[in-house]
């Protein structure tokens, strides 16, 4: 399978990474597309992946074409200066912006989070489109602050509703997580100006959008 790339340059590339592929190899992920071996195929070269995103989120991926544009881009994240825009999603009507600043364990440690949410649309009195800024970089960070405060994400497996996914896999023909890397911004390693690439709403994502604007059944 073919990576759409976003952006690329000597130093860095932005890959839009499909849902169900993984960013490198691991024993719980036999069988997935793997990004940096298809990537590194596609472009002829090495890549270093400098953040993660899980496997069923899809969306902007950055990654170095070296070791030392690596080390550069990880002293930008963190240092809290690598930005990300997600759209999410949720169960639950959220009317206002709100940001959610909630430690989150990491290993045996508790860590300072921070996520900044804003609603974009509402569905059926029901459903809220996000858009999704983490302000840190903790494991699973946006899904765990969003069940936190009661709006857990759409197909989400592991912290969501079974009743609200099965909802959305029979009714709304969903069967990933609604959960999309749409924007980075970052500081290029060499260069020093700024990147900032944006990564489209795959169909799968919009048809469901459309779906629910029309919808008018039961919901849960």
């Amino acid at each position: 399978m073919k990576i759409a790339v976003l952006y690329e340059d000597a130093h860095l590339v932005v890959a839009d990474k499909p849902s169900g592929s993984v960013v490198h190899p691991t024993r719980g992920a036999r069988g997935a597309l793997v990004i940096v071996r298809a990537l590194a195929g596609q472009i002829h070269g090495a890549v270093y992946p400098v953040h993660r995103l899980d496997r069923q989120t899809s969306g902007a991926l950055l990654l170095a074409r070296s070791p030392e544009a690596a080390a550069a881009l990880c002293t930008e994240i963190r240092e809290g200066r690598f930005k990300k825009s997600y759209l999410a999603l949720c169960r639950g009507v959220v009317r206002d912006s709100m940001r959610i600043d909630s430690p989150l364990s990491d290993g045996d440690e508790s860590r300072p989070a921070c996520t900044d949410v804003e609603p974009l649309e509402h569905f059926c009195d029901r459903y809220t489109l996000l858009r999704v800024r983490p302000l840190t970089g903790r494991s699973h960070q946006i899904r765990r602050h969003l069940k936190r405060v009661n709006h857990p994400l759409v197909v989400d497996a592991t912290y969501g509703s079974g009743t609200l996914n099965r909802f959305f896999r029979e009714t709304m023909g969903l069967d990933r997580l609604f959960l999309h890397a749409e924007s980075l911004r970052v500081l290029h390693p060499v260069e020093l100006r700024h990147v900032e690439v944006g990564s489209p709403l795959p169909p799968e994502l919009e048809e469901v959008l459309g779906r629910l604007r029309t919808y008018d059944g039961p919901v849960v």
